[in-house]
């Protein structure tokens, strides 16, 4: 009853959008309890669903359905949301809309698409369908996966990269490394559509069933065969329509090998001819006709038993035909017309060779009995099962065929259970070529097992490496024995964790790259070359507070070379409702070991003011301040403040701004007043091992990103200045004074299954091009040296496989020529669970 009333309001609704009553690009709810929805504009304001306003839903509105299904209807079709999901609308009227799915599942069934596209974006996904069809999307803590009902569904998976097609009724679930595309069964089809079709879900069944099983105990068939001979046709009666020039001539010979009266199994010689896989009945048609070539049809006259089988064609066409000529030459040809469940048939099929040069097509179509042409389904089936055996070796195949009787049927069970976690091995070998030390080679062959399950997933790594084959080292011996070597020790087994999910209230993960936590901070530069560094980051939220903890590199590299490592702590509160000020409280550590271990902290305070604050566009009113205080050996708070001087803070940052955000686009502009030991951009890719202070009045920061799906670019850079307004000079060069301005500019472009990056960071840019417009330094200063680090890389996947060629100049106290070059594949084999 309910599914004949869901029939009836969908007819409405088409004839009333075809009425005055509503405008061409008009979206509506079109069922459920509209009572029960939130509803927000683009805005973020809270609109009465039972308000005119919900009937005319527009882009950027929030749809949030806590205890009933709701049915969207949009120029391009229908939106079945279900319970308790949470739905951003995009473009819904134009060739291309788009939607952003955050929570919960929904059914998307699109029409009158023409050569538009929809696209379906989640939190981790996006997922675009093709012209005309229905698909199903399921994003929530247990599960994120697409199911195509109709139509074609490319699917991209934003944390790994990949991308799948999912063809119609197959389902994917994105949360597995290595997912497979699984086949759906009716009773999920007819549970999840729209508006479900039972004989359509019975139609595509039976074309996607691969194979059709025997009987439990199957009984043994019988033929009996039929010989019959064939004379050639007469000319007369002949109908010839000519497509390009008319052919003087054409000869068709038939002839036929011998096909012993019991075969006991399939003899298939290995070449491309689709062969069915299920059979019941027989044709005589042998060679199916190519559209641009001649068919044949001719009635079996009289039937005798056959022994050999063959049929062969040839054609030839002058350059100027005047005549056309036809002969057949005909034998003998099988005709099954019976079977019997007596005992088991096997058939020999003979290599069919054609030869035809002709562009005419010529039809003599008579009656013939008995002919029953096969699924093209099947034949591909087969063929791609011919194509296994091939590889594997095998010359004989054996098919098991069922009675004649006997017919696919439409099985309807529940849902296999679903794949919840993977494990599986990567390893690969590394090739490097070492630049920065004295062009020594590295190779390295590792090891990484992995396991993955819903909210934890761990890799680890180990490796063999040598440099010239005498000597090798390894990830596991020696073991270290001073304290800070067993802390690295201990870490340089893990590749990569993580607890939870970055939603989860409580938040672990271990990766290659050094996050920034908020833009309330102007602390941290982004870490440009970080693939050998393993950096933590800690998140606990509870309510609108989060406490944020991150590290830059568990592997201690910096500090074991006696350098310098970052660490910070971040306290944020953002209210849930009402005015969405922002506060961020915390601090930066830089802990030090050379020459002695020591820890200066900077505390940091940081206000967002939004002006504009909706789902598409942001813009906030920043307001910064930090401060300096020694933590270790001593604590010096008179460094933080000292009542002492005029100014209170002897050491302080004082900022503000605003921050931009509008879809793919964010910038942020600070203007500061700096003294002492504070400035911007702290942690830096030079500042672990360089000494960057610097004295300055006022410094200008400047941030700007842009994310698409294809390309991705950011431009960050940072100028100080001096009381008399030009720029500040780092402290520590003796010899030569060399500008304190930083600026870092990265570029990648991700498309399908290729990734190219690129890179460079500079201190001191002015300075480094004015040595080298003085013809002191070469352009290739620009690129390497104390003052400049870049990088080039590029990978390509072809599952398993993975190849990776990078380039790079790391970040040095010395200059060198030639750069670090390493080239990397591995090989990913795992399994799911």
């Amino acid at each position: 009853m309910k599914r004949l009333v869901k029939y009836i309001v969908l007819l409405l609704l088409i004839f009333t959008s075809g009425t005055a009553l509503f405008a061409e690009d008009e979206v509506f709810i079109g069922d459920g309890d509209i009572a029960a929805l939130h509803v927000y504009d683009s805005q973020g304001n809270r609109i009465e669903a039972t308000s005119e306003q919900a009937q005319n839903i527009a882009e950027g509105w929030i749809i949030h359905n806590p205890d009933t299904p709701i049915l969207l209807v949009t120029p391009r079709g229908t939106i079945n949301v279900f319970e308790d999901s949470l739905l951003v609308t995009g473009d819904l009227v134009g060739n291309n809309p788009d939607l952003y799915l955050v929570s919960g599942k929904a059914t998307f069934n699109t029409y009158d698409m023409g050569d538009g596209f929809l696209t379906v974006t989640t939190p981790v996904s996006r997922f675009i369908l093709h012209g005309d069809g229905e698909m199903l999307v399921i994003t929530t803590e247990e599960e994120e996966s697409v199911t195509t009902f109709t139509g074609r569904v490319e699917s991209y998976n934003a944390l790994t990269g990949a991308k799948r097609e999912v063809k119609t009724f197959e389902k994917l679930f994105m949360q597995e490394r290595m997912a497979r595309l699984k086949l759906i069964e009716a009773g999920y089809y007819l549970t999840y559509a729209t508006y479900p079709d039972m004989m359509l879900a019975k139609q595509i069944i039976q074309e996607l069933s691969d194979k059709t099983t025997a009987p439990t105990t199957p009984r043994a068939p019988k033929a009996n065969v039929e010989r019959i001979a064939l004379t050639p046709p007469p000319l007369e009666g002949v109908s010839i329509t000519a497509l390009a020039e008319k052919p003087s001539s054409i000869v068709v010979a038939e002839t036929s090998e011998f096909i012993p009266q019991r075969l006991q199994s399939l003899q298939v010689e290995v070449e491309p001819v689709k062969i069915p896989e299920r059979v019941s009945q027989f044709s005589n048609i042998i060679l199916a006709p190519p559209k641009d070539r001649i068919k044949i049809t001719i009635r079996p006259i009289t039937p005798e038993i056959p022994t050999i089988s063959n049929v062969s064609q040839s054609a030839q066409v002058p350059s100027s035909p005047s005549s056309f000529q036809s002969t057949v030459e005909a034998e003998e040809i099988v005709v099954v017309t019976e079977i019997k469940d007596e005992e088991p048939v096997t058939i020999e099929i003979p290599l069919i060779e054609e030869v035809v040069d002709i562009e005419a097509v010529e039809e003599i179509e008579e009656a013939v009995t008995e002919t029953i042409p096969l699924p093209d389904k099947e034949a591909e089936v087969l063929e791609t099962a011919l194509e296994e055996a091939t590889e594997s070796g095998e010359e004989e195949l054996t098919l098991a065929y069922p009675s004649e009787t006997t017919r696919p049927t439409l099985a309807f069970s529940a849902e296999e259970a679903r794949i919840t976690g993977s494990f599986g091995l990567e390893f690969g070998y590394r090739f490097t070529f070492d630049g920065s030390n004295t062009d020594s080679l590295h190779h390295q062959l590792f090891l990484k097992p992995y396991f993955e399950k819903g909210l934890f997933s761990i890799r680890l790594q180990g490796f063999l490496e040598t440099e010239d084959f005498s000597s090798y080292t390894n990830t596991a011996y020696p073991v270290p024995t001073s304290r800070l070597e067993m802390a690295a020790y201990a870490f340089s087994f893990i590749d990569k964790l993580r607890i939870g999910y970055s939603s989860s209230a409580f938040y672990l993960t271990l990766d290659r790259k050094f996050p920034i936590t908020t833009e309330l901070t102007s602390l941290f530069a982004p870490s440009l070359i970080s693939d050998q560094n393993l950096a933590v980051l800690n998140q606990l939220t509870l309510g609108p507070v989060t406490l944020v903890t991150t590290f830059d590199d568990l592997y201690l590299g910096s500090l074991s070379d006696n350098d310098r490592q970052f660490g910070s702590s971040l306290l944020r509160f953002t209210p849930r409702s009402g005015y969405r000020m922002s506060v961020a409280l915390g601090g930066l550590a830089v802990i030090d070991n050379n020459p002695s271990w020591s820890i200066n902290t900077y505390p940091f305070l940081g206000l967002g003011f939004p002006v504009v604050d909706s789902r598409t566009t942001e813009f906030k009113f920043l307001l910064h301040a930090s401060g300096y205080l020694p933590a270790y050996p001593t604590l010096d708070t008179d460094s933080f403040i000292d009542t002492s001087v005029g100014t209170i803070f002897p050491n302080y940052l004082v900022g503000t701004g605003f921050s931009l955000k509008k879809d793919q686009f964010f910038s942020k502009i600070l203007v500061s007043l700096t003294k002492g030991e504070n400035h911007p951009l702290i942690a830096n890719e030079f500042a672990s091992f360089l000494d960057t202070r610097y004295a300055a009045a006022v410094e200008v920061l400047g941030d700007v990103r842009v994310q698409g799906k294809i390309w991705q670019a950011r431009l960050l850079f940072n100028l100080p200045f001096s009381s008399g307004a030009t720029f500040a000079y780092l402290t520590s060069p003796v010899s030569t004074a060399h500008q304190a301005d930083y600026s870092q500019f990265s570029l990648s472009y991700t498309k399908e299954r290729l990734q190219v990056g690129l890179g460079f960071a500079q201190l001191g840019i002015i300075s480094n091009l004015s040595e080298v417009f003085a013809g002191n330094e070469t352009a290739l200063s620009l690129l390497r040296g104390p003052y400049s680090t870049s990088f080039l890389s590029l990978q390509y996947a072809f599952d398993p496989f993975t190849l990776q060629l990078k380039a790079q100049y790391p970040a040095q106290v010395t200059s060198y020529t030639n750069p670090v070059v390493s080239v990397r594949i591995s090989l990913n084999l795992g399994k799911q669970f």
